[in-house]
């Protein structure tokens, strides 16, 4: 009897979690760490910057088709834990990487909106404006990416390099290479993430 109850209380078990956590891998691959993690591993000497700023730019995207496959399920299980924000965040990640911008930027304003102080979600935020390009979303964008710098110096490297990529974006290639140069000059001579800055400044510098 004690058996039976056992193996009952094993199959009414809720598989949400686990179903969560396995989205969440699959997610996260597609995104590449650089897009979810990269920004708060960037004080870590041993960083590799060109695979981060691959993994933020969307660029390590492998296979659209199988996050589509996803999608529903996903959406079904933050309609039924809408207080989730796990899941909520996994959503709007999916629907960025799907170029479903609207809709990620929807959800993250949801979470931006009940836990403001939440670093991760304000640079999610930030980047998935960026990405929908608006000159009102860019400069919301830039704005975000300032405050997640003041909540937590480390995220400072993407977020200077990419207010300089939004300063690009609104025609003002002057503040670009002001910005850049402004951060390289505060990195030492062995930094690998120089390497970008420097590519970002001589690029810009053509443009001027």
């Amino acid at each position: 009897m004690e058996a039976k109850k056992k193996k009952l209380d094993k199959t009414n078990r809720p598989t949400w979690p686990v179903w969560s956590l396995g989205v969440a891998g699959i997610v996260l691959s597609m995104f590449g760490v650089g897009y979810v993690l990269g920004w708060f591993q960037f004080g870590a000497a041993s960083g590799d910057a060109a695979s981060t700023h691959a993994g933020v730019t969307g660029a390590n995207s492998v296979n659209v088709a199988s996050l589509s496959d996803l999608l529903p399920g996903l959406e079904a299980k933050v309609a039924a834990n809408p207080l989730d924000a796990n899941l909520r965040r996994l959503l709007a990640q999916t629907y960025t990487e799907l170029g479903q911008h609207d809709k990620g930027v929807e959800h993250l304003r949801v979470l931006h909106k009940q836990a403001p102080s939440d670093n991760p979600t304000t640079i999610l935020l930030a980047t998935s404006l960026m990405q929908r390009g608006t000159p009102a979303d860019l400069n919301e964008s830039y704005k975000l990416l300032e405050g997640a710098v003041q909540a937590n110096p480390a995220v400072a490297p993407m977020a200077r390099l990419y207010q300089g990529d939004i300063k690009l974006k609104l025609g003002d290639v002057a503040g670009a290479v002001k910005i850049w140069k402004g951060y390289i000059g505060k990195m030492s001579a062995g930094d690998p993430r120089r390497a970008m800055f420097e590519e970002k400044i001589a690029q810009a510098s053509g443009k001027q």
